[in-house]
């Protein structure tokens, strides 16, 4: 690829996950943190990530990545649920890093470990229901009372994420495919997203998000477990495209649902 390439590959990740981190922070304060947590799902920082792997890399290693990206997501819910164990107690800094460090523990042997997207999803699945269970008994049910939104600092960590999630999924195809679907799913967004609300709007709304969050990844693991059966049966693009229909009417039933049980 050449240099220009590689530059406006760089800013699509980047510029997208900053608006994503904008515009979640603002659904889940105005809408409430169940519909946030659905939007989270969009695969909008994983999607121009296998996008620009489609045109470098063989579908092998498209499958492969894809594959082990949706163990990485099993991790991802630990660090959700991680969160919202600790966002009362540890306060925003202390609970991100608790996460993020319980994400480490389940991601890191995870990326070594052979990476079949069927015992994925069941891992995946497994570890969904283990921290809705747990994480719903921290959970206030009360609506929490929204405050106004500082968007001079949630804009500038909206940007560091950008940046930091360009950086990443950049480097994750020069890794090899297990690593690279690994780092592909890491959880920046929710880490800028979550941490933003936490600091602007308080412990309820951010652990809401959370636990909403949880429902919210199934459209990703459902992106990538498309990905991964399609890229051996379609042509690539055709996988791809497979792939965010999956994940595109995964998240509609959810805000369809979200929105019944809001009403």
């Amino acid at each position: 690829m050449s240099d220009a390439g590689q530059w406006t590959e760089f800013a699509i990740r980047a510029s997208s996950t900053a608006l994503v981190v904008v515009f979640v922070a603002w659904i889940a304060a105005r809408l409430g943190p169940t519909i946030g947590g659905v939007v989270i799902g969009l695969p909008i920082v994983l999607a121009p990530g296998f996008f620009f792997m489609l045109r470098e890399h063989s579908v092998e290693f498209v499958v492969a990545s894809a594959s082990g990206a949706i163990h990485s997501l099993a991790a991802t819910q630990i660090f959700l649920g991680a969160f919202v164990l600790s966002s009362t107690r540890l306060g925003a800094f202390g609970a991100t890093a608790c996460a993020i460090a319980a994400w480490c523990v389940l991601a890191i042997p995870l990326a070594f470990a052979p990476h079949d997207p069927l015992v994925g999803t069941g891992l995946f699945a497994l570890t969904t229901f283990l921290a809705r269970s747990i994480g719903g008994r921290f959970i206030d049910p009360n609506k929490p009372a929204s405050s106004s939104t500082r968007w001079s600092l949630l804009v500038l960590r909206a940007v560091a994420a950008g940046i930091l999630v360009g950086c990443v999924t950049f480097a994750a195809t020069r890794l090899g495919a297990s690593l690279a679907g690994t780092l592909l799913a890491f959880p920046i967004g929710f880490c800028v997203i979550l941490l933003s609300l936490r600091l602007d709007h308080g412990a309820a709304i951010a652990g809401q998000t959370a636990h909403a969050g949880l429902v919210g990844v199934v459209s990703l693991a459902g992106f990538c477990l498309a990905l991964a059966l399609a890229g051996g049966v379609l042509s690539p693009w055709g996988a791809f495209g497979a792939a965010l229909a999956a994940s595109l009417a995964i998240t509609i039933v959810l805000m369809v649902l979200a929105q019944r049980r809001r009403a």
